[in-house]
This record gives C-alpha cells, sequence and structure tokens, in this order.
C-alpha cells in the first residue's frame, strides 16, 4: 500500500510539472527599463534581422519552430530589438518565453542583465517583436532569449538564440 500512495505521489508530482504555468510579460530588474514598441515596415524588420548571422531559418525544420531570429540595430543611443518566432501550421502559441538584454564595458569578460521580460506570446503560429529601448553609452549590448512554439498540451518546443553584439 505504501508503494502504490508513493507511487501516486511522484506520478502527480510528474504531471504538474510537465503543466505549463502562464505569467505575463514583466520587467525584472533593480530599476525597471522601459522599452516601448515600435512599427516597422516589413523591409525595415527583415533588414533588421539580417544583422545577426546566427539566425535560424531552416525550411526542413521537422519541429514546431520553422523560422526563429533575433537581432539588434541602434539609433542614437535608442536599441531596437527585433525577433520573430514562426511556428509549422499545428502551433496554437507561440513567441518568446525570456529576452534578457545584457550589456558590459568593452574591457569587461562577463555579461551583465541590464532588463529580461518573459512571456510575449500570442495565440498564433507566428509572433513579432520590434521594441526600442533607451540605453547609456559606454557599453556593448546583446540579447538572449527563448523562442517558443506551442502545440497541445504535451507538444512545446524551445530554442535559445542570442543576438548580435552593438556597442555604443
Amino acid at each position: 500500500m505504501k508503494k502504490f500512495v508513493r507511487l501516486l505521489i511522484i506520478g502527480c508530482l510528474l504531471l504538474t510539472a510537465l503543466i505549463p504555468n502562464t505569467v505575463y510579460a514583466s520587467t525584472i530588474s533593480s530599476s525597471p527599463v522601459e522599452w516601448q514598441d515600435i512599427t516597422l515596415s516589413d523591409e525595415e524588420f527583415e533588414k533588421a534581422l539580417q544583422n545577426n548571422p546566427n539566425n535560424g531559418i531552416t525550411p526542413y525544420a521537422t519541429g514546431l519552430i520553422t523560422n526563429y531570429a533575433i537581432a539588434l540595430t541602434k539609433s542614437g543611443t535608442t536599441l531596437i530589438v527585433t525577433g520573430r518566432t514562426t511556428g509549422n501550421a499545428d502551433v496554437k502559441k507561440c513567441g518568446f518565453t525570456v529576452i534578457t538584454i545584457q550589456r558590459k564595458k568593452a574591457s569587461a569578460s562577463s555579461w551583465s542583465t541590464y532588463a529580461k521580460y518573459e512571456d510575449l506570446y500570442n495565440e498564433s503560429n507566428m509572433y513579432k517583436l520590434s521594441k526600442k529601448i533607451n540605453v547609456t553609452s559606454g557599453y556593448q549590448y546583446r540579447v538572449t532569449c527563448t523562442h517558443y512554439a506551442k502545440k497541445n498540451l504535451l507538444s512545446t518546443q524551445k530554442i535559445n538564440n542570442t543576438s548580435n553584439t552593438l556597442s555604443f
């Protein structure tokens, strides 16, 4: 009987670990850094994504995510973050689970978190991100993110990605 109860408890714990939690977009930093939505034309958006040669465009993808990209451009002291997550036709929810803007001094060897945003997605098979954020000069900036696609309760895919680096 004890073995049955133990297995039942373990089964329940495993089941709750598989159920995704919904958390809405938030900023995590000591002093919140605000970013704003911007509107880019399709040409501007695609040109901005070309700044990162590491973007994963996978025409023969077998997973839920068929195309993903994240890149940075700058305009004065404004950092422009563009990104895209595209899922196949079966995907019901698509976007980013985490977007972290990191910075470092040119002489430093490690990156520190400047701002962090979570759970940016919509209820379709594609999510386009175009935001701007004011930054201080004297640093290098990059973005790390996790692309996310969900088909159903048991079928999700996440891909980590890092943008190009810009100096201000």
